[in-house]
C-alpha cells in the first residue's frame, strides 16, 4: 500500500511523459502481446521467433539468412540457430547458391508451408482482436506510421553501423 492506495491499483498511477515515451510504450505493449500470444504459440507448438521467421520465408522464398536477420533485426547467429532448428524439424530447407557458396537460400518445406498456412487464419483473427479499438482508417494510419518508423530506424541503424539494411524504404508488394 502506497499513500493508502493498494499496490494493484494501476488506474491511479500517473504516467505523465511516459505516455509519449516510445521505449516504455513498446516494452509494455510487447509484454501484453507476449501474454496474448502464449495460447497461439502453444496451439501451433511454436517458439517466439519461429512464427515471424516462417512468415518471412513463406512470403520470400529464396531469401538469404543474412537478409532474414536484417529484416527481422535479429543477430545473424540467432537466425542461424533458429534456421537449423526449423530445418531439423522439417519446416525449412536451406540451399547453397552456385554463385556464392556462403549464401543460404531459404524456403519452406511442404510441412513448413502447411504450418504457415494453418497459422494464417488464426493470425488474422488474433490481429483483429488486438486492433479492436481502432476503425479501418485508424488501423491504416497506425500501420503507416509504424512502418515509417520501422524504415526510419533501419536507416539510422545502417548509418550508425555502416551496414546495409533490408529495412530501409517503405515499399512493399
Amino acid at each position: 500500500m502506497t499513500n493508502g492506495v493498494p499496490a494493484d491499483r494501476t488506474d491511479t498511477v500517473t504516467l505523465g511523459p511516459l505516455r509519449e515515451n516510445l521505449p516504455f510504450l513498446t516494452r509494455a505493449l510487447r509484454a501484453y502481446i507476449r501474454a496474448e500470444n502464449a495460447e497461439f504459440f502453444a496451439e501451433f507448438e511454436a517458439e517466439q521467433g519461429e512464427i515471424v521467421v516462417l512468415s518471412v520465408i513463406g512470403l520470400n522464398p529464396g531469401i538469404s539468412q543474412n537478409d532474414l536477420a536484417a529484416i527481422l533485426v535479429f543477430k545473424k547467429s540467432a537466425i542461424t540457430k533458429l534456421v537449423k532448428e526449423l530445418e531439423a524439424r522439417g519446416l525449412v530447407e536451406r540451399a547453397k547458391v552456385a554463385a556464392d557458396k556462403r549464401y543460404n537460400a531459404l524456403k519452406l518445406t511442404e510441412v513448413g508451408e502447411a504450418k504457415y498456412k494453418a497459422m494464417g487464419d488464426r493470425m488474422v483473427a488474433q490481429h483483429a482482436a488486438f486492433l479492436e479499438p481502432f476503425d479501418e482508417s485508424e488501423r491504416a494510419t497506425l500501420f503507416a506510421l509504424l512502418n515509417r518508423l520501422y524504415a526510419h530506424f533501419g536507416e539510422r541503424h545502417a548509418k550508425r553501423t555502416g551496414t546495409s539494411s533490408a529495412i530501409v524504404g517503405s515499399a512493399d508488394d
